[in-house]
């Protein structure tokens, strides 16, 4: 089986490939979802609790669709002043314990204000965590947690009774595409290195899919909508769900 998993962040956040796009990565999620329904490929899309309050019209429409799951992804991406702070003060946008429960409550409460749904999944945003990370999240009813990438783990790790991580197994796609700021003549060279063409991201991908599917394992897939466009315009993506078909797929909260 097949886990395709995508982060949606708020339109105020502006990330790596923001100047590179026209459109908000709410709007590109809707986009993805067409695609991947056309193929009946599910998908989780964890998003920002700021995002669901920025535009919440579409994150509602993307909630109530049958092969869409949602989840969080952090508040705003620690692009909050406290956050700022905190990582000056604690090397860590988490800060304090107390903070980062905050953060959590509020972004749960976000998405379910605008969807009415009570989230299950959960990805801390450019995967930071701590030690009091996996506690916080279940004493908020998180089941699903997955902002690991290891290739050495095909299925989930169960933390604890109701609570359990899976990894990113095959190869995430923001910090191996070319894309947005990181290409060549746009960015350092050395900002490239371990960087490919999305057409060579997604052919290990692939390889990576099949190799875990015939261990009987869950090939869990991190493929950000505002990537996957500004990369090719979803080109690639559309070929990865064509791809992915044959194989089934279940939602983050689906995986064992």
């Amino acid at each position: 089986m097949v886990c395709l998993t995508g982060d949606v962040h708020q339109r105020s956040y502006r990330g790596t490939d923001t100047p590179f796009s026209s459109q908000t990565e709410v709007a590109l999620a809707a986009k993805y979802c067409d695609i991947a329904g056309k193929y009946g490929v599910k998908v989780t899309l964890l998003f920002t609790g700021k995002a669901c309050q920025e535009e919440p019209d579409t994150v509602k429409i993307l909630s109530d669709l049958p092969h869409c799951e949602i989840g969080g992804h952090t508040f705003a991406a620690f692009r909050d002043p406290l956050s700022r702070i905190f990582k000056k003060v604690y090397g860590t946008p988490w800060g304090t314990t107390a903070h980062q429960l905050r953060d959590i409550q509020k972004t749960i409460a976000s998405i379910q204000q605008v969807t009415g749904q009570r989230i299950q999944t959960w990805r801390n945003h450019s995967y930071v965590r701590t030690a009091d990370t996996d506690r916080l999240l279940e004493s908020c009813g998180i089941h699903v947690v997955s902002d690991e990438v290891s290739d050495l783990k095909i299925s989930a790790e169960w933390v604890r009774p109701g609570y359990r991580s899976v990894p990113m197994n095959v190869l995430p796609d923001h910090e191996h595409v070319l894309h947005g700021k990181y290409q060549h003549g746009k960015t350092k060279p050395e900002r490239l290195i371990h960087r490919m063409p999305i057409t060579e991201w997604a052919d290990r991908v692939k390889a990576s899919i099949r190799c875990i599917c015939e261990q009987g394992g869950t090939a869990t897939v991190l493929a950000h909508p505002m990537c996957m466009d500004v990369a090719d315009g979803m080109v690639v993506f559309e070929e990865l769900c064509r791809y992915i078909q044959p194989y089934g797929t279940v939602w983050l909260s689906e995986v064992q």
